[in-house]
């Protein structure tokens, strides 16, 4: 009998204590079904899209993910291990307004955000949501000097990176790369 009422009092208060627990609300990972996620600060947000950062042209040095909620775009480079962000320049719009040079190459210098950084592992673009309109389709151009470096924080190579996309130069040119970005909607 004694048993029999400890496990019924024990079986009580786990369910009183565990019921009585709030779920904080924490970014999660993009789901299959369109629908906005919770992220910075229990914003809703559009589930990302993220292509690999390259390094020069084959070495995947790590991701940039984009989204989006009601305000903004924000656009995060984020290094693999062992890869370190020096420089970003990010191109956020309509896909023909890339700034290219007479040939037709990216000019990174031109683009309107970018940024040194003392070898972070990622930064984050909080870009006005008119550089693409919620339910509009544009172009990212994202950009980055990375730096890899060995156990003994010395730097082993520097090269340029691109999210990965279709060539910006569709003649040849440099290997300078967009991908295509629709923002959505939030809930």
């Amino acid at each position: 009998m004694k048993k029999s009422l400890f496990a019924i009092l024990l079986a009580t208060a786990t369910i009183t204590i565990f019921s009585c627990q709030k779920s904080p609300v924490e970014p999660r990972a993009a789901s299959t079904d369109e629908g906005p996620v919770w992220g910075r600060e229990g914003i809703a947000e559009c589930p990302p899209t993220e292509v690999t950062l390259m390094a020069g042209q084959t070495i995947n040095s790590g991701t940039v993910s984009v989204t989006n909620d009601a305000d903004f775009i924000y656009v995060t480079y984020t290094t693999a291990p062992g890869w370190y962000l020096t420089q970003t320049h990010l191109y956020v719009g309509e896909c023909g307004l890339i700034p290219v040079n007479n040939p037709g190459n990216p000019m990174p210098g031109q683009f309107p955000y970018s940024g040194s950084h003392n070898y972070v592992t990622t930064y984050t673009y909080q870009v006005p949501i008119s550089a693409i309109p919620a339910g509009e389709c544009g172009c990212i151009a994202a950009h980055a000097v990375v730096k890899q470096l060995n156990g003994s924080g010395q730097v082993v190579q520097t090269q340029t990176g691109w999210g990965n996309g279709t060539p910006i130069n569709l003649n040849g040119g440099n290997w300078g790369m967009k991908f295509d970005y629709c923002s959505c909607v939030p809930e």
